[in-house]
């Protein structure tokens, strides 16, 4: 009995710290830093009017099942340091999964988590198309053309994919290039 007892705890351990490890895939410093610069961004697209039907910026955070507690952790993130409102406009963040993507309607940019070549291929050719921006959780992303990513350490960078800015056709106003780092 006392051996049970036993191999429960450590079962229960065991489940404790690979939650603890899933939960650590996503660095709260790094969303909360994404929360605050990504959106400020959106506003440096010098063709935002067209893509802001209704005076409305929509944010969709796209990411796996798997991972949908980060993407709401983001969003959580965006809303309260903006409230409701981006600039003049009213911000509206929507969260949706990979699988789910067909039925969202066209957001201003989108934030992809971590996904497969092609769950993020799927994200990249409908946004490009419509000229709308591509923000990635991480720039190893960028290999499936994500155009904008952010990294934190000792300093905050802002990554541009040059590679895929002819793909999306969008132009931003000359103050966003000064504070890129242009990854090629």
């Amino acid at each position: 009995m006392a051996r049970t007892y036993t191999q429960i705890g450590l079962l229960f351990v065991l489940m404790m710290m690979a939650c603890q490890v899933l939960a650590d895939r996503y660095d709260p410093l790094l969303l909360r830093a994404q929360a605050t610069i990504f959106p400020k961004i959106i506003l440096l697209d010098q063709d935002l009017e067209k893509k802001t039907p209704g005076n409305e910026v929509i944010i969709t955070i796209v990411s796996t099942i798997h991972d949908s507690h980060a993407a709401n952790k983001l969003k959580q993130f965006v809303e309260d340091k903006y409230s409701s409102s981006l600039g003049n406009k009213k911000l509206i963040v929507n969260v949706s999964t990979f699988d789910e993507f067909e039925q969202e309607s066209l957001a201003s940019a989108y934030i992809v988590l971590n996904g497969s070549e092609l769950s993020v291929g799927k994200i990249v050719s409908y946004a490009s198309s419509h000229e709308r921006i591509v923000f990635s959780y991480s720039y190893s992303e960028f290999i499936y053309d994500v155009l904008i990513s952010l990294h934190v350490k000792e300093k905050t960078y802002v990554y541009l994919n040059k590679s895929a800015m002819q793909l999306y056709g969008i132009r931003f106003m000359p103050v966003f290039y000064k504070i890129t780092k242009i990854i090629e």
